[in-house]
């Protein structure tokens, strides 16, 4: 009986297929420590694996990442880098969005590395039909990227001003939450300036961090002084673009008569400790996003309801929002686990996912949901989903860009760059740079 019984379990083992050894997929998230953003990246991860028990997922931060650079973004440009030239592809998914994507350009001298080293979802089947029309319509998406589709478009921002509620509170100030003007913005510096000399206090009219988002606010401002959307964002010269542009450096030159505008530290200050200030009642003001809402519940879950997204002042009328929608993860095009690696991304695509991002965020996506376009209605008490869905209501059908450097008054030749815009624009702010002085440089430079 018991040489039978060896002789089955043999039989039994050499007939049943042997289970094969795990792959590892190597994943480079993003949004650690951002709230559900951080949460869903866990769930599409506990989804694939689920779906896939041939493969594991080593999903690793990009903030975690080591190596040169100094900022995250930075180290994980080197590290693409550094797999382009040695041919080592040690992350088959890795976070690529377009700060990231310029980073590598600069590095390698060369614009359009994404069309040799990253999948082009275009070419992945059910990639197209997933991203609202607008993305695959507009070459804008592609030009961004090299002229590829990176991966799907899951995440959307609306930038914003932020304001807290005890400030406001405290001096009096009666923010608009819609329908803001320049006037009214400029009227709040002035109001804010006068409770500081009467109190002794020194509360900044908007707060920065080392890495803000200053050029936002004033794409906002100078979109607002024409009525044509088309026109705003088309990266060519005109004169009547320069007329705007200047004006609103004014706008900008006026805010620095009401000191202080912006908190002494921002140029040190790192993201999460400006907003944890903020939040905290250290100013009036935070320019920034709709994805602070998440920033805000992962840096400071006990306050994170203090600040209130409002919508940007604008000159003459709004004309559009400044915001854009991009991918947060691409594809290295010689990836071991390639077919692996896109299956994962095709999972960002899939209306649940989706819908999930604008429940878990408050933010817009550019995939399509069951309803094809996910967007959250009014709520109770909800001041973020109303702001969202305020938003999405009046300006969904204008064209919303967020272009950085002013190449939409110079046209993309101009040799000056989004950082170097930013810090200009602070000096302004702070009355160390005049409006016309720095308008006249510009121009020189332009027309070297």
């Amino acid at each position: 009986m018991g040489g039978k019984y060896v002789l089955w379990v043999t039989l039994l083992v050499l007939v049943l297929p042997l289970p094969l050894p795990a792959g590892q997929l190597n994943w480079m998230g993003h949004w650690k420590g951002e709230d559900k953003r951080e949460l869903l990246v866990h769930e599409v991860k506990k989804q694939f694996e689920f779906l896939h028990p041939e493969m594991t997922v080593n999903l690793q931060f990009d903030v975690d990442l080591e190596g040169e650079g100094d900022y995250y973004k930075m180290k994980v440009a080197h590290k693409i880098v550094e797999m382009i030239k040695t041919g080592r592809i040690e992350w088959d998914i890795v976070f690529c969005d377009i700060p990231v994507y310029n980073h590598v350009a600069d590095l390698l001298n060369d614009p359009l590395w994404g069309r040799k080293h990253l999948v082009d979802f275009a070419t992945v089947p059910g990639f197209l039909e997933s991203q609202k029309d607008f993305i695959v319509k507009t070459p804008y998406y592609r030009e961004r990227m090299g002229g590829i589709f990176a991966g799907p478009h899951i995440e959307g921002i609306v930038f914003c001003l932020w304001y807290t509620r005890q400030v406001a509170d405290k001096t009096g100030i009666a923010v608009k939450e819609r329908g803001m003007t320049s006037e009214d913005f400029l009227s709040y510096a002035r109001l804010l300036a006068a409770y500081n000399k009467e109190h002794g206090t020194f509360i900044p009219f908007l707060h920065l961090s080392s890495f803000n988002r200053i050029e936002a606010l004033f794409e906002y401002l100078f979109k607002s002084q024409f009525s044509d959307p088309e026109f705003v964002i088309q990266e060519k010269y005109d004169e009547r673009k320069a007329e705007a542009f200047l004006a609103t450096l004014e706008i900008f030159e006026q805010l620095s008569r009401y000191q202080p505008v912006i908190n002494t530290d921002w140029r040190t200050l790192d993201w999460r400790d400006c907003e944890r200030d903020f939040l905290a009642g250290g100013s009036l003001f935070l320019p920034g996003g709709t994805y602070m809402y998440s920033h805000f519940r992962g840096v400071s879950p006990q306050y994170y309801q203090n600040g209130i997204p409002v919508e940007q002042p604008y000159v003459k009328q709004p004309n559009g929002l400044v915001g854009h929608f991009v991918n947060a993860f691409a594809v290295m095009k010689r990836s071991p686990n390639r077919q692996a690696a896109i299956d994962l991304s095709m999972m960002w695509t899939e209306p649940e996912i989706a819908e999930k991002w604008v429940e878990y965020t408050r933010n817009p996506t550019g995939i399509r949901g069951n309803l094809q376009e996910p967007v959250l209605g009014r709520g109770a008490g909800d001041v973020y989903g109303d702001f969202l869905y305020d938003m999405e209501l009046q300006y969904n059908a204008l064209p919303m860009r967020n272009i950085r450097a002013p190449t939409y008054v110079f046209g993309k030749g101009m040799p000056v760059g989004e950082e170097e815009f930013r810090n200009d624009l602070v000096l302004i702010l702070e009355g160390k740079l005049k409006a016309g002085d720095y308008y006249q440089a510009l121009v020189r430079q332009v027309r070297q």
